[in-house]
C-alpha cells in the first residue's frame, strides 16, 4: 500500500504511551506530535489545505487509530502549512492499492478536479480547492481500505460537492463573453402563392355569385398557410369620367377585402399591403376611353408569402 512504501523510509519517531482509558495505546509520531499543535491560518489555498488535513489526521489518529495514515496525513498537513505555493496534489489513487473496480471513477474524478487546478481554482477559489482536495484524499484513503462502506459514500458524496462548488465558484469567475445583439430583420414580400381575379357588372360593386364562389375558393388555399399576405387591388373599364372610376375601383376593393375577412383571411397591415384602388389606369384590354368592357371592371387578389431578411447595416 503507498502508505507503507512512504512511510518506510521516513524518520518519525513513534511514541508509545500505556493508557487505562477505553484504548489500550496510543500512538503519537514526531509529525502527528507537531501537526496537532500546529494552529494554520490565513486565506491561501495552502493555508486552508493545513487546515484540512489537519482535521483529517485527527480523525485518522482520535477517532479510527489508524495510526500510518494519520501520520501521513500530518505530514500532508505540516507540508502544505510549510509550502505556500500550492505544490501539495491530491492523491495518486493508482499508487495506492485500490480494486479496478473502483478506480476509474477515481482516476476521472481526480482528472476533474486537476482540470479545475489548471485553470487557477488553487488562486480564484482557495477554500474549495482545499476542501475539494482533501476530500479526494479522504476518498482515495477509504477506497483502499474497503470495509467502511458508509465511510466511502461519505467522502465520496463530501467530495463531489465540494467540486461542484468550486466548478461553480470557477464559472462566476470566469470572463463571460459580451452577449452578442440579435441580427436585425425585416420582412420581405416573397413569391406569388396564389392570385384569383373577380369580375363585376358594368357600374357595380357588388360581388357576383361567380365572385363569391371564387373568394371561397381562395380562402381554402390559404388555409394552413403561415406568413402569408394578401393584395387586393381594384380595377374599373374606361367608361364613364377617371375621378369617379377610380371611386369605384376603391368601392370594388374594399368590398372584396370585407368579403376575404368575414371567411377568416388576414389581410396585410403594412400600408402598403392594404386594399389599392387603380381606377381605370391599368386596364387589362387596352380600350379607348369611354369603351366599357368586363375584364378590365376587375378585383386581383394575390397572396404572396413573406420571409425574414437580415438588415446589414440598420441604423
Amino acid at each position: 500500500m503507498l502508505r507503507k512504501v512512504l512511510l518506510s523510509g521516513a524518520a518519525s519517531t513513534f511514541v508509545v504511551l500505556a493508557s487505562t482509558g477505553a484504548n489500550a495505546f496510543v500512538f503519537y509520531g514526531d509529525d502527528m506530535a507537531e501537526a496537532r499543535d500546529m494552529r494554520p491560518g490565513g486565506t491561501t489555498f495552502d493555508s486552508y489545505l493545513a487546515r484540512e488535513y489537519r482535521d483529517f489526521f485527527l480523525f485518522e489518529a482520535d477517532e479510527m487509530y489508524d495510526w500510518i495514515d494519520a501520520d501521513y496525513f500530518a505530514e500532508k498537513a505540516l507540508a502544505a502549512n510549510k509550502s505556500g505555493n500550492g505544490v501539495i496534489q491530491p492523491e495518486d489513487p493508482e499508487k495506492w492499492d485500490i480494486d479496478e473496480a473502483h478506480m476509474g471513477e477515481l482516476i476521472g474524478a481526480r482528472r476533474d478536479l486537476m482540470a479545475a487546478f489548471d485553470l487557477g481554482a488553487r488562486e480564484i477559489a482557495p477554500e474549495e480547492a482545499a476542501i475539494a482536495q482533501a476530500k479526494y484524499d479522504c476518498w482515495v484513503e477509504q477506497q483502499e481500505e474497503g470495509h467502511q462502506p458508509t465511510h466511502i459514500a461519505a467522502c465520496r458524496d463530501q467530495f463531489a460537492a465540494a467540486l461542484s462548488a468550486l466548478q461553480g465558484r470557477m464559472q462566476a469567475a470566469m470572463p463571460q463573453p459580451e452577449p452578442q445583439p440579435e441580427p436585425a430583420t425585416r420582412m420581405v414580400i416573397g413569391e406569388e402563392l396564389a392570385k384569383t381575379i373577380l369580375y363585376f357588372d358594368f357600374d357595380k360593386a357588388n360581388l357576383t355569385p361567380d365572385s363569391a364562389f371564387k373568394i371561397d375558393s381562395f380562402v381554402e388555399q390559404m388555409k394552413g398557410l403561415q406568413d402569408v399576405v394578401v393584395f387586393v387591388e381594384g380595377h374599373a373599364d374606361r367608361a364613364g369620367p377617371s375621378d369617379y372610376n377610380q371611386d369605384l375601383s376603391e368601392q370594388r376593393a374594399e368590398m372584396v377585402r370585407a368579403a376575404l375577412i368575414r371567411e377568416g383571411i388576414v389581410i396585410g397591415d403594412l400600408e402598403e399591403l392594404k386594399t389599392a384602388a387603380q381606377g381605370e389606369s391599368q386596364p387589362a384590354v387596352n380600350t379607348p376611353d369611354g369603351v366599357p368592357e368586363q375584364a378590365n371592371r376587375r378585383v386581383e387578389v394575390v397572396a404572396r408569402g413573406m420571409f425574414a431578411e437580415v438588415v446589414e447595416n440598420p441604423q
